[in-house]
C-alpha cells in the first residue's frame, strides 16, 4: 500500500477475490507509472477475511502483467473508510449497501457495472478483467486533471 500518496481509493466487489482485487492492482500499477497522488485499495461488503484471491484473476491478471499473487480478501470493516476520497463499485447493490449500512454519501460512489466472474472459466476472467481495464483507464483520467 502507498500510504505516502494523499488520496486512497476504494474499490468494492462482494468477496473481495476477483473483481475489486483486479480493480486495485491495475489502478494501482496505472497510477504508478502516471506518478500520481493516489492509491487503491479494496474490499469486499461479504468477504472472509484473509481468503485468497481466486487463482483464475492471478492468472488474468498475470497475462496483462499485473501480480495479483498473495493477495487476501478484505471485509470493509477492516478499514477506516472515512479516509477514502471515492469508492468504486461493481454493482447497485455494493452501492446501496455502502449507503444504507455505512453511511457513505452517494456522491462519493461510482458504480462500474462489472459482472461477477466467481465460478467462471478463464475466459470469463480475462473479460472481467479487460471490463475492470477500460474501466480503470477512465477513472485514472480524473485524477490525471
Amino acid at each position: 500500500m502507498q500510504k505516502d500518496k494523499t488520496k486512497c481509493v476504494a474499490f468494492v466487489c462482494t468477496g473481495n477475490t476477483c473483481r475489486s482485487p483486479m480493480a486495485e492492482a491495475i489502478f494501482n500499477k496505472l497510477a504508478e507509472e502516471k506518478n500520481l497522488d493516489v492509491y487503491a485499495v479494496s474490499f469486499g461488503m461479504a468477504a472472509a477475511q484473509g481468503v485468497p484471491v481466486s487463482a483464475l484473476a492471478v492468472k488474468a491478471c498475470e497475462e496483462a502483467g499485473i501480480d495479483l499473487s498473495g493477495k487476501t480478501a478484505s471485509f470493509i470493516f477492516s478499514f477506516d473508510i472515512g479516509g477514502i476520497d471515492k469508492f468504486y463499485c461493481m454493482s447497485d447493490e455494493h452501492k446501496m449497501m455502502l449507503t444504507q449500512f455505512c453511511s457513505i454519501p452517494e456522491e462519493k460512489i461510482e458504480v462500474l457495472g462489472v459482472s461477477d466472474p466467481f465460478g467462471g472459466n478463464l475466459d470469463v476472467y480475462r473479460q472481467c478483467r479487460d471490463e475492470i481495464f477500460n474501466s480503470v483507464k477512465e477513472i485514472i483520467k480524473e485524477y490525471e486533471n
